[in-house]
């Protein structure tokens, strides 16, 4: 029982990467969204060059009509990190968050590894100048390893309320073998933090990945439709086609998959560029309507779509 009369609707394809530029040469990974003034939605994206490392560009869109493309990033607002951090081998979006006059950017960066193929961790970038460039707060990352998420402790997001900026994000510290190759496993936990900057090194499990069927829930987005706190997320599943999931709750304290919810944003018809996966959920709430945008196939290779709250 979701509690919920309203239903998401598929409202389709808004744009795909045509190789803009040497930085942007494909991809529109885990769209990011806030409202870039009353009209206009900022949408960051993952952007990836030819040698599959992403930094992070954005798309503007007309708030009325999310397919009218304002305007495209000619540069990118933050790049990957220095060598041999965290982030050094791509950045993409976890979660926007305007904080009086500035805009925390976090975001999962990406670092490979030996005998693992990659881990990542979740840094925040800080922009004073409206969502037009962005400085890192730090070189390392404010979702740092631990011990309940020793591959994976990152895509987090938050939402301020009663002082507290209350947060969810991925852990994991275990791959699976699945289709021939080795793939992470990761859960939801959720975290508290004063400042929005400093968070403890354990947090508490809210959503399991139930791995009968899926192998990971990944960058999962806090928000709330009515008085009901939700947690958007990415279902990995098994068979590769992945899935939009959500969890929900009154208070917080206990969640509730309500999966089913979001089978309207299913997976597209042979040849169209969300066949295969909806991917990397991202909620924003214009003042006069509710919007979910998402990655197409190939993790957002094929483009970015949305769907409506109606």
């Amino acid at each position: 029982m979701t509690g919920f009369s309203s239903q998401w609707i598929k409202k389709g394809f808004i744009y795909k990467a045509n190789k803009n530029s040497k930085w942007w040469n494909s991809h529109c990974m885990a769209p990011a969204a806030f409202m870039y003034g009353k009209n206009t939605i900022r949408v960051f994206i993952g952007c990836w060059d030819s040698d599959k490392i992403s930094r992070i560009g954005y798309i503007d869109l007309d708030a009325s009509d999310p397919k009218k493309i304002l305007y495209i990033s000619q540069n990118p607002v933050l790049d990957i990190g220095r060598d041999g951090c965290f982030d050094d081998n791509g950045v993409f979006p976890g979660h926007v968050y305007k904080n009086d006059r500035k805009i925390y950017l976090y975001y999962t960066g990406f670092q490979k590894l030996h005998k693992i193929a990659f881990s990542n961790f979740g840094g925040l970038a800080i922009s004073e100048d409206g969502g037009n460039s962005f400085k890192r707060i730090s070189e390392s990352p404010v979702m740092d390893r631990a011990d309940e998420g020793l591959f994976t402790r990152a895509g987090n997001s938050v939402i301020y309320e009663d002082g507290l900026y209350k947060s969810c994000y991925s852990v994991g510290s275990a791959w699976r073998k699945i289709s021939g190759k080795n793939r992470p496993i990761y859960d939801v936990n959720y975290i508290e933090s004063a400042d929005g900057i400093n968070f403890d090194k354990v947090g508490k499990k809210i959503i399991e990945c139930d791995l009968a069927v899926e192998h990971g829930l990944g960058r999962p987005q806090i928000t709330k439709i009515g008085k009901k706190y939700c947690i958007f997320y990415t279902r990995r599943m098994l068979n590769l086609k992945y899935h939009i999931g959500c969890a929900v709750s009154e208070s917080c304290d206990n969640w509730q998959r309500i999966d089913s919810w979001m089978g309207t944003i299913n997976h597209g018809s042979f040849g169209e560029f969300d066949s295969e996966m909806v991917y990397f959920p991202c909620v924003v709430n214009t003042g006069k309507k509710t919007y979910l945008f998402y990655s197409g196939n190939g993790y957002g290779a094929d483009g970015i779509g949305y769907a409506e709250l109606t």
